[in-house]
This record gives C-alpha cells, structure tokens and sequence, in this order.
C-alpha cells in the first residue's frame, strides 16, 4: 500500500472509540479528512489527530490538531457543540483501501 489515500471506503470506529470519544467529536474527525479531500490536499493513509482542552474565556473548548507524515502536513481546528472536551487523547483514521477506521493507537 502506498502513502496516498482517499479515505471513500466504508467508515468504521473501534469499540474503544465508540465507548469513549463523543459522537460530535467522531464527526468531526470525519469532517475533517472530507474538508481536506474537498481543498485538493494529498492525504497520507494515516491521519493522526491530537485532542486537547483549550480555555478560550473561560470556556473549554475542543482543540484537535490534524497531522500527518506524507506530506507533512498540521493543522488545528476547534469543534463546536462538544458535551465534554477531552485531551490528552490521540486518535488514528487509517485507510486501508478498502476502508476506513478510526481507532486509539493502542488498538492498532
């Protein structure tokens, strides 16, 4: 398998993800690797995306940075509307050609 993806295969997540990261979060992960396929970037077949709280007005917000290895590639958006944000998490989307999976690192 090479590094180039597309990410259109059907769209899976682990037990672990489904019972600890909130749907909204999970969607927007998605949402995100469809943004960057709609802008034309190369995605690499693993996406990794960082998680963490940032308090912006005293409010926490959702923070996720989305990087890969080839091409090298980073970027941080925030997600709106999350219950409980959480940090300190990392979470792998892998294409596999055939599908897509969204898992914790220590699942793989």
């Amino acid at each position: 398998m090479g590094n180039k993806a597309t990410f259109s295969g059907d769209r899976y997540a682990t037990r672990g993800i489904a019972d600890r990261i909130e749907p909204t979060i999970q969607m927007a992960l998605w949402q995100a690797i469809e943004v960057r396929k709609a802008r034309g970037d190369e995605l690499d077949y693993l996406q990794v995306f960082e998680l963490s709280v940032e308090m912006v007005d005293g409010e926490p917000l959702q923070k996720v940075l989305n990087r890969q290895e080839q091409p090298e590639h980073r970027e941080s958006f925030y997600v709106d509307g999350v219950q409980e944000p959480i940090g300190g998490v990392t979470i792998w989307v892998m294409d596999s050609g055939t599908y897509c999976t969204m898992l914790f690192p220590d699942e793989y």
